[in-house]
């Protein structure tokens, strides 16, 4: 692909889930010269030893040792290469000296907001997020990236701080919306509900905010079970857990207690299901991008209350609290089941602009990579 070169610098220890849905994967196959560098050794020291899940390398990763190395790897790239990065605000100052070490055009690619981002629920985290953007407004601006792709009208302000005038803002689809593109459904030899696992009670996200597990585990599993075998009596269907990519709890595991583990296919999982059930997670916007039925669910061993809440407060759903599994639960699963009608403002909120069922990917090498090409050949 003559000499155009991208770069991709995730923000965490590399996964295969990261290698599909930052783009590495498309352009990888499409013949681009891509790299990988993974900064996580110096920006996230210890993380990796942490959270041991399973990383994921090819022949294009490079891990970058110290932040001198790979300040110089990078500034070998030319005003033809490109830097596709996924940091977030915690990186102005980095960024800013990779800005003044590189000629290389930087873009980055925000496509998973969230309604706990837009919508909280409590008061304090309402106030928080008010303080958060009045200083994001305060302070001076670091840096700036040459192109912007936002999945949706919310993902506009996540990293507003990266924007200035002479950014270039790509409006597109989520991460999950392109993956939903090409989704095949899982195959399975009964009807089966799935359970999206959001790792809630061990998350590896509680490492990066310095809180640890949640203590009672075993309360946790027991309630989660115990409503597990309440649904496949109720409603004579089979329970699937997808597993979360980044579980601990269920790593290396394919089966617990009678009830079904799949990793790495929770798009596949939920085009194939009957319904979802759900603790608020991301992945719900597959249940609506292929309008499936979805139900929330609570406990008091989860402190995960402000994400769940978020989630239904933009969606008009209700809180299933599964502490007592009586009459009403059935009767609230049951309206909850054939409570869809927001789902469609929710796509083209959190999902999509235009819903067009083009890849993300796919419009970044219409509207900039080929235009490279041609501005190449002019030179030429």
């Amino acid at each position: 692909m003559d000499s155009l070169k991208i770069v991709f610098i995730p923000n965490l220890p590399y996964t295969y889930r990261d290698h599909q849905r930052f783009g590495v994967e498309y352009f990888y196959d499409k013949g681009y010269d891509v790299e990988v560098l993974d900064i996580h050794k110096f920006f996230l020291p210890g993380y990796a030893q942490k959270v041991s899940i399973d990383y994921f390398k090819f022949d294009k990763y490079h891990e970058m040792d110290r932040e001198n190395e790979f300040l110089e790897k990078i500034s070998n790239l030319t005003k033809d290469d490109f830097i596709f990065f996924y940091l977030g605000s915690n990186a102005k100052v980095l960024l800013s000296k990779m800005r003044n070490t590189t000629d290389a055009r930087f873009i980055t690619y925000v496509g998973g907001s969230i309604p706990i981002t837009s919508h909280p629920c409590s008061i304090i985290k309402k106030i928080k997020m008010k303080l958060y953007n009045i200083k994001k407004r305060l302070e001076k601006q670091l840096f700036y990236t040459d192109y912007y792709i936002s999945g949706c009208k919310y993902d506009e302000n996540m990293l507003s701080e990266y924007i200035s005038d002479n950014t270039k803002i790509i409006r597109s689809n989520s991460r999950d919306y392109n993956l939903s593109l090409e989704t095949i459904s899982f195959k399975y030899h009964t009807k089966y509900c799935v359970f999206l696992d959001t790792d809630v009670i061990d998350a590896s996200d509680y490492v990066l905010d310095g809180n640890t597990a949640h203590k009672d585990i075993d309360g946790y599993f027991n309630k989660l079970f115990k409503f597990f075998n309440w649904i496949k009596d109720k409603f004579h269907i089979d329970v699937i857990i997808a597993a979360h990519p980044k579980t601990r709890l269920f790593l290396n595991k394919e089966e617990l207690d009678g009830i079904k583990i799949v990793h790495g296919k929770s798009a596949q999982l939920v085009k194939g299901c009957e319904f979802v059930i759900n603790e608020g997670t991301t992945a719900i916007s597959y249940a609506i991008l292929f309008n499936k039925p979805s139900v929330f669910f609570t406990m008091k061993e989860i402190s995960f209350f402000e994400h769940t809440c978020s989630f239904t407060k933009v969606l008009n759903k209700k809180i299933i609290h599964v502490d007592n599994l009586d009459k009403s639960t059935y009767q609230l699963f049951i309206e909850e089941l054939n409570n869809t009608k927001q789902y469609e403002i929710y796509k083209y909120d959190y999902l999509t602009y235009n819903d067009e069922k083009i890849n993300t990917f796919k419009i970044l090498e219409e509207s900039v990579f080929k235009n490279w090409k041609e501005d190449c050949n002019v030179r030429d």
